[in-house]
């Protein structure tokens, strides 16, 4: 099976070193799936896009889509929106993956092993979305060791341990479906649906199910909730989430904006509002 990782930035510098953080996470990303699909939203007419200005050892497998500012303009009006739109530009990659197997993560993500994944993807049922837990390193702990062009999958888990999965976890369960939620409130309903903290870090389904629940809400611009949401269609739609430790996966530690202003609400909805051509699928980007 074809696995295909989808990422999205903007060349901004949001929380920090984020050129460090990318070329970590892109060089890794390259060794471990077929193919990586990275989409660059609004950045600044007057900057490169960011993968551009990444360290990269091998880009053969690196699809890049770039959604420029005047094209985001014409998309987004509102100013609370997020300058770098998660929920759009990671429907835009979902729509145009080649994977058989999809896992939407973070540019601050450092994957495991392809070897790993590949224990994984066999586990993955085609009704079922795993989700990880992270396990929070420093960059300049990482750097203290290897170097983005020189990393090395394998030696992480040696490195940096992985921690057990209690460190993330929220609620009693690490597997949720429509039979256990529905038995709990509905104000219970956002957090039974994360499982985790993080939720969004690393979030692995077959194509054909990010297709039937029609991938990220496009209504839900903001920060926040939107990966819980994605977890929250696939279990009312009849499937599964399902949290793991493994395989080990890293997040190299950054700042955030915690305005709340630009915060989605934390009302999920059980069926989405998506329409026919979600991910802009008619369209054509550079």
């Amino acid at each position: 099976m074809i696995t295909t990782a989808i990422i999205c930035g903007r060349n901004d510098n949001y929380g920090g070193r984020l050129i460090e953080r990318a070329s970590f996470s892109l060089n890794g990303l390259l060794q471990a799936f077929d193919e990586v699909i990275y989409v660059d939203w609004n950045t600044d007419p007057d900057k490169k896009i960011l993968s551009d200005e990444l360290n990269l050892t091998d880009r053969s497998n690196l699809k890049v889509i770039t959604v420029t500012s005047d094209r985001v303009k014409k998309i987004i009006t509102d100013d609370t929106s997020q300058k770098m739109c998660e929920v759009l530009a990671r429907n835009i990659a979902i729509r145009r993956a080649k994977g058989d197997i999809i896992v939407s993560t973070n540019i601050d993500i450092i994957p495991p092993p392809k070897e790993y994944l590949d224990i994984l993807t066999k586990s993955l049922q085609k009704d079922e979305m795993i989700t990880l837990t992270r396990n929070d390193i420093e960059v300049d702990e990482l750097l203290k060791n290897v170097k983005p062009e020189t990393l090395n999958l394998n030696h992480l888990p040696l490195l940096f341990g992985a921690k057990s999965i209690q460190n993330k976890i929220e609620i009693p369960f690490t597997r949720v479906n429509k039979q256990i939620l529905e038995q709990y409130p509905v104000n219970t309903h956002l957090t039974l649906s994360s499982i985790i903290t993080g939720c969004g870090d690393f979030q692995v389904a077959h194509k054909e199910l990010w297709y039937k629940i029609r991938g990220f809400e496009e209504n839900m611009t903001k920060r926040l909730y939107n990966d819980t949401n994605v977890q929250y269609k696939v279990i009312m739609s009849g499937g599964n989430v399902t949290a793991s430790n493994f395989p080990p996966i890293y997040h190299l530690n950054h700042e955030r904006n915690e305005d709340l202003k630009f915060r989605n609400s934390p009302e999920m909805a059980k069926k989405t509002a998506n329409a026919d051509d979600w991910g802009f699928v008619n369209e054509s980007f550079e």
